[in-house]
């Protein structure tokens, strides 16, 4: 973005119309002072930098989980789908015989 911008006309940073005469966008606070940068109209948002790992500060708040599911809850959902394809075939047997 270019510290070059004067009003009147659309912010750089956010778009808004800048009305003559304005020290700063409406919208977003840029400003001449700021060089009308988009870097610097979120600085007090206390935002995580660009270099953060989110998977990283999952792992360490959280612990990491196990890919792994038990064999019991695979074993549940076979259980279920037979139970299924057994309910389906019983139904459809008076319609063939």
């Amino acid at each position: 973005m270019s510290g070059r911008f004067r009003p009147p006309g659309q912010c750089p940073v956010c778009g808004e119309w800048v009305p003559r005469g304005a020290a700063a966008c409406d919208g977003c606070g840029a400003c001449a002072k700021s060089g009308w940068s988009g870097d610097t109209h979120a600085d007090g948002l206390d935002l995580p930098d660009d270099e953060f790992d989110y998977d990283d500060f999952v792992a360490r708040e959280f612990g990491g989980k196990s890919s792994k599911q038990p064999l019991t809850s695979n074993i549940w959902w076979w259980v279920a789908l037979v139970l299924l394809i057994v309910l389906v075939v019983g139904a459809m047997l008076p319609l063939f015989g």
